[in-house]
């Protein structure tokens, strides 16, 4: 996916987001208007210090997104280019997974910061 692409599809998914209509709760489908919803799956990843951390991953015709918490709230996650595994993206945070472990960092902490979540290994789905 290139950089233009990936600015476009994130400046619409937060667009999309902002919408009142926009909801993505617990017991509820992902609504974002415009965006097509093929899959989901819910994860729960057990972090260093034994923190829990649910992830929803969405497939859409829009890309590859992620719903999990970050600097306190819930965000929504874009899907960027990466070496390897998937990078996600909401702001200045970054949901990096591959395989069934990942890490959640906080990219205003400087590249060689300790993530704010490591280690996180998948335990179940939800």
């Amino acid at each position: 996916m290139g950089k233009i692409y990936s600015s476009v599809l994130l400046a619409a998914v937060a667009a999309f987001a902002a919408l009142p209509g926009a909801t993505l709760a617990k017991t509820s489908s992902l609504t974002l208007p415009g965006i097509k919803l093929f899959s989901q799956q819910r994860v729960i990843y057990r972090c260093a210090g034994d923190v829990r951390l649910p992830v929803r991953y969405l497939n859409t015709d829009a890309g590859s997104l992620a719903y999990l918490p970050a600097g306190g709230k819930r965000l929504l996650f874009v899907s960027v280019v990466a070496a390897s595994g998937v990078k996600y993206v909401a702001g200045n945070y970054v949901w990096w997974s591959k395989g069934k472990e990942g890490f959640l960092a906080d990219k205003t902490q400087g590249e060689d910061a300790e993530p704010i979540l490591k280690d996180c290994k998948q335990i179940e789905n939800w």
